[in-house]
């Protein structure tokens, strides 16, 4: 019996003592770091990091961000620094997003980058930005939605429209890096802007009206070359890389159906960019086949859905308006450094001799508008539908 009691005692013990975390820390006693921005000041980095306000039930109408700043000759003795303006120690473990200064970015990225990933608690995860015409650090202290985080705000939405509007495309540390490792091809990365920047926008005040005066907003993306900025991609040039990169899971095309300047809106529900590279006398061919899967979600045009014309019409327009798309694409990558698009690597990876010879680029685009769905569960496309 006694030796009974005296298992159950050890087994009692052994179950407190794994049940313990290894390299626990006491929320109370360290900082969140959600975001961290790189600037330059007088030849120095400036290093400003936004970390989460633990608050109290009470204090409702405090900000749920702290931001610290501190300079350097490195970065990582501005991070340093930053630790004796806090009474906690600063923890990158949950860090959402690096924002990277126009001047810091045109200098290096990729030194940046080789910094986070070697420190050990800071996750591979995070989203890199640069900032566009204003200092990272300004845009690390704007309010967004008074019910998150401005980190999570900001990568959310950069997650959001890249996968819902083409408009942008999420980098993350581990992406870029094996981008910048392999050859023939480059890392691109989501580009933010601000809209009336003002000392207001770095308060609550900030988000008492419906439309706050100063506003983050997405702007497209920009691509590298040797680990630094290079240049800016406009819209459709934006676009045209998430179609040849095969990048693209839904969006909207607004396509004129008219004379009068009247538009359809065909959203793409599913799309597929499939390459393939051949070799003819020397001549390296890159084949681009586009097939997208669609619907009309909006139609203001005076012909007719019940006719098959005004199916297939809408279809080829669509269809033309891709391929400029990715045409505008190829077009910026042949007056660029870096190869953002990674067109040679394609050919590099089906012939491991290819040397930087020359190559032509075919474009195939199939729009198929679907007979079901949105068009079907309209007024204008029901008669359609009953038909066919």
């Amino acid at each position: 019996m006694k030796k009974n009691i005296i298992k159950i005692i050890i087994a009692i013990l052994i179950i407190f003592i794994l049940s313990g975390c290894y390299n626990y820390k006491e929320l109370n006693k360290i900082g969140i770091v959600s975001s961290i921005s790189i600037d330059k000041a007088d030849n120095e980095y400036l290093v400003g990091a936004q970390v989460m306000n633990v608050k109290s039930e009470e204090e409702t109408n405090s900000s749920k961000i702290i931001v610290y700043e501190a300079k350097g000759k490195s970065i990582e003795e501005a991070l340093r620094k930053m630790t004796t303006k806090s009474n906690k120690k600063l923890y990158g473990g949950h860090l959402g997003k690096l924002v990277i200064s126009e001047e810091v970015a045109s200098e290096s990225i990729i030194d940046i980058i080789d910094l986070f990933q070697r420190l050990p608690e800071i996750k591979d995860e995070f989203t890199i930005t640069i900032s566009k015409g204003i200092k990272a650090n300004k845009i690390i202290k704007i309010m967004t939605s008074p019910e998150s985080i401005p980190a999570d705000y900001v990568k959310s939405t950069i997650e959001t429209a890249d996968l819902d509007s083409a408009l942008t495309y999420s980098s993350k540390l581990d992406e870029f890096v094996s981008y910048y490792l392999k050859d023939y091809i480059d890392p691109v990365v989501s580009v933010i802007e601000v809209k009336n920047y003002s000392e207001k926008g770095t308060t609550l005040k900030n988000n008492e009206t419906s439309y706050p005066q100063t506003q983050i907003n997405l702007n497209n993306i920009a691509v590298t070359y040797n680990g630094k900025l290079e240049k800016y991609l406009d819209e459709e040039e934006t676009i045209g890389y998430n179609f040849i990169r095969n990048s693209i899971n839904q969006m909207i095309i607004p396509v004129k159906c008219d004379n009068d300047d009247n538009y359809a809106s065909v959203s793409i529900i599913e799309n597929k960019t499939k390459n393939k590279v051949q070799k003819d006398n020397n001549k390296y061919i890159i084949n681009f086949n586009v097939n997208s899967k669609s619907v009309i979600n909006e139609y203001n045009c005076k012909k007719d859905l019940d006719k098959e014309e005004t199916i297939k019409e809408l279809e080829e327009k669509a269809q033309k308006i891709i391929k400029n798309y990715m045409i505008k694409a190829i077009n910026t990558q042949n007056n660029s450094k870096g190869q953002f698009l990674g067109l040679k690597r394609m050919i590099y990876l089906d012939y491991p001799k290819y040397n930087n010879e020359n190559y032509d680029v075919n474009i195939k685009v199939h729009v198929n508008l679907s007979r079901k769905g949105d068009i079907r569960n309209s007024t204008k496309g029901e008669k359609y539908e009953y038909k066919n």
